[in-house]
């Protein structure tokens, strides 16, 4: 299998556009109803106002926009027949599977890009893509999905804990699957994002940044504002721990009990938010006397590598490949089938 990733960040775009881009996944330029909108890196780039809904519903342009730029990267070819699972968090998951399902329904996607954007001489091409079948499970299932396939995690019981942009997810798994009295979803790295912008805005005009270009630099550890570059570091750092505290600690004290904490092996975290060193220290700190905290080795496309293992599963009915697309609210990943 394959995976690719692009930041979820998009853009209306006029005007023609140059080449600025190395290839199709750095230079997104995808046609939806009448208008063009810049995707990813490209949007990153050489957009004004780079952005994204958070959770956004699939009958919402954002969602949509993001899937069909999804089905550019995942297809081999340009015309072909997909079994495809993608998910939602658990907070969302009841409410917005039945509208994935009617938009899915559709059965065939034809997505114009713009080659010009990493090709010189380049044209407007169309990828045909038919979902021949798929599914819709929650987030936090795929990637336990993942964990075990790829992973090969052997515990009968364990804790699974996925931080991600928009929610946290946890909840306990054993031998019968998930355990939904445990299951819970809690706001994400947004949460920390939102801090960074009231403490800013305290001294500083910060002008219309939005919240996805917060969080780069939330991530980088520094800002340039009114021609100053202003470091982050140590309220990077106080924010996450006071984030540890309230939503990640507080929900699994409130959620997961002692009886429950008994017949656990391991902890397993994945998610964006892993990669911050405060995160980790904090699991580490408050459970390494207990039991095992295992950071998932590639956190980001856990969910990504779950859902396509489902699409694995479905008869292939003249398939030529299996996708699993994982639209987050900081990253979108595609796993799809490797050429051969």
């Amino acid at each position: 299998m394959k995976i690719t990733g692009f930041t979820s960040l998009l853009e209306t775009s006029f005007g023609k556009n140059p080449v600025s881009a190395s290839s199709l996944l750095h230079g997104i330029r995808i046609k939806h109803e009448d208008n063009w909108y810049l995707v990813g890196d490209a949007c990153k780039n050489l957009g004004r106002n780079p952005h994204r809904i958070v959770n956004a519903s699939p009958e919402e342009l954002d969602y949509k926009i993001l899937f069909n730029a999804a089905l550019v990267l995942s297809a081999n070819n340009y015309s072909e027949k997909v079994n495809l699972t993608l998910g939602f968090p658990f907070s969302t998951y009841n409410m917005f599977r039945p509208l994935a399902e009617k938009y899915l329904m559709n059965k065939n996607f034809v997505v114009e890009y713009d080659t010009s954007v990493y090709k010189r001489d380049g044209i407007v091409e169309r990828k045909v893509v038919e979902v021949s079948q798929f599914d819709i499970i929650p987030e936090l299932a795929a990637c336990v999905i993942g964990l075990k396939k790829e992973y090969n995690a052997t515990e009968e019981n364990f804790l699974m804990i996925s931080i991600g942009f928009g929610t946290i997810e946890m909840g306990v798994v054993t031998a019968e699957g998930l355990n939904r009295r445990t299951v819970i979803s809690v706001p994400g790295i947004i949460r920390c994002i939102k801090h960074l912008r009231d403490e800013l805005e305290r001294d500083n005009f910060i002008g219309f940044m939005t919240d996805h270009q917060l969080d780069e630099a939330f991530k980088k550890g520094s800002v340039v504002l009114n021609r100053q570059n202003i470091n982050l570091n140590t309220l990077r750092s106080n924010i996450l721990k006071s984030f540890y505290k309230e939503y990640i600690s507080d929900t699994i004290r409130s959620m997961i009990s002692d009886r429950d904490f008994e017949t656990l092996q391991k902890i397993y975290v994945c998610g964006g938010g892993v990669h911050y060193q405060e995160i980790r220290d904090c699991f580490r700190n408050e459970f390494e006397k207990i039991m095992p905290v295992e950071i998932v080795a590639e956190p980001d496309t856990l969910a990504a590598i779950g859902y396509y293992h489902n699409s694995q599963k479905m008869p292939s009915v003249g398939a030529t490949n299996i996708v699993g697309i994982d639209l987050g609210n900081s990253s979108t990943y595609v796993c799809a089938k490797e050429t051969e």
